[in-house]
């Protein structure tokens, strides 16, 4: 079978081709309205477009936790569901260029950024020396700039060991790996803290780069498991990726979310029960008027309906099933994050405007176009990987 799979075609030639046209044209469809709905009402739009951002920039840096776990971890049976992730991570590149507006919009996300506020703020001046726009922009770089260089250093060697089948590359990722993740968890935990949680710069919690990591990785094995189903609905790795690896990423994607939900009900019941106003005043502005019934909806559906739904051994195993629990929780995480910034924006009460969807569509076309354009470039597997056979005969038990 190992044969059989290294002489095969796995590579997507024409076939995605439409595809990627067709994501390409909607995606500045879509773009394009976003910019005409942004002299409507230029406030919003800056927040939706932070909503939308951070939905894409946690779904690749949770693709690039899958990926370095899997090195870490020196994981055998997910060998052959690691490609998609990779190609996920790769897109941080893309992300960076998205970020780009972010700086545009500053001064109508971010309230450090008023000077004559910070001057008759005694807590913010105290934070000055970390919130405060130059500082900003150089973690950013840097931010970015160790991610592109974790994606590059992982995505081309995987790629290489293709063509070469050096096995010593997979050792050399493995130790890389190591240092690679106490990168990548300062960093993830840094930028949630600058781009989001600094949103409310009176907020203090030492919970809530957790609360995001737990977020991305949960949206990043969905659409890894989405993708694959897709690819499988297609035609491709029928036979290869069996109902077995659906079913762990099923175990994953439903221990992610329930380690979401712990984080979350610890960061508010430590808060709820401290009683401090610096603590307090993030759920504040989230229980006020119809932000309450975001924030129930959120519990149940973010929560409940995946853990009752999605327990049984059964409901993992079956790809119409999975697939729609998967899209609930993508939902769901796009959801807890306009729970987050969006009533920084609207603090009277849930307001939803079309730039919300026009952004978070336009955002992704483009995102996903660059996924499957780079997609037909590589093989959809790790078909020389040495743990290639492990993962080829895995079995549940």
């Amino acid at each position: 079978m190992r044969n059989n799979l290294e002489n095969s075609n796995l590579k997507i030639l024409n076939k995605f081709d439409g595809l990627t046209r067709n994501l390409f044209l909607l995606g500045s469809v879509f773009v394009f309205i976003s910019l005409i709905l942004f002299f409507l009402d230029k406030h919003h739009f800056f927040f939706s477009y932070l909503t939308s951002f951070s939905f894409y920039l946690t779904l690749t840096l949770g693709a690039m936790f899958i990926v370095l776990l899997q090195y870490v971890t020196s994981a055998g049976w997910s060998v052959l569901v690691r490609r998609v992730p990779e190609l996920i991570m790769n897109n941080i590149y893309l992300i960076a260029l998205f970020f780009i507006p972010i700086l545009f919009g500053m001064h109508e996300l971010y309230h450090w950024t008023h000077l004559e506020e910070v001057m008759t703020d005694h807590i913010l001046q105290v934070k000055r020396p970390y919130l405060n726009t130059f500082f900003f922009v150089v973690r950013m770089i840097v931010y970015f700039s160790l991610w592109c260089w974790i994606s590059k250093k992982f995505f081309n060697n995987s790629v290489a060991q293709d063509d070469t089948g050096d096995h010593k590359i997979t050792l050399k990722l493995q130790k890389a790996s190591t240092y690679c993740m106490i990168i990548f968890a300062l960093t993830l935990t840094f930028a949630g803290v600058d781009l989001i949680m600094s949103l409310t710069p009176h907020w203090y919690s030492t919970i809530f780069g957790v609360y995001i990591f737990a977020g991305s990785v949960t949206v990043a094995y969905c659409f890894t498991s989405l993708i694959y189903i897709y690819l499988r609905k297609k035609g491709f790795l029928k036979d290869i990726i069996t109902t077995e690896h659906f079913h762990d990423l099923g175990k994953l994607v439903y221990g992610f979310n329930i380690f979401w939900s712990y984080i979350a009900f610890c960061q508010f019941f430590l808060i709820w029960y401290g009683n401090v106003p610096e603590e307090t005043v993030f759920y504040a502005k989230h229980f006020v008027g119809s932000w309450s019934t975001v924030s129930y909806f959120l519990i149940i559906g973010h929560f409940a309906i995946p853990f009752l739904f999605f327990m049984s051994r059964i409901f993992k195993r079956n790809l119409l099933y999975h697939s729609i629990m998967l899209v609930w929780l993508v939902f769901m995480h796009f959801v807890d994050l306009f729970w987050i910034i969006i009533p920084n924006s609207s603090k009277l009460g849930f307001e939803f405007h079309f730039v919300d969807v026009t952004l978070f569509l336009g955002l992704g076309c483009l995102y996903f176009g660059f996924f499957f354009l780079k997609m037909k470039k590589v093989c959809l597997i790790p078909k020389k990987d040495p743990r290639l056979s492990e993962s080829l005969n895995f079995v549940n038990f």
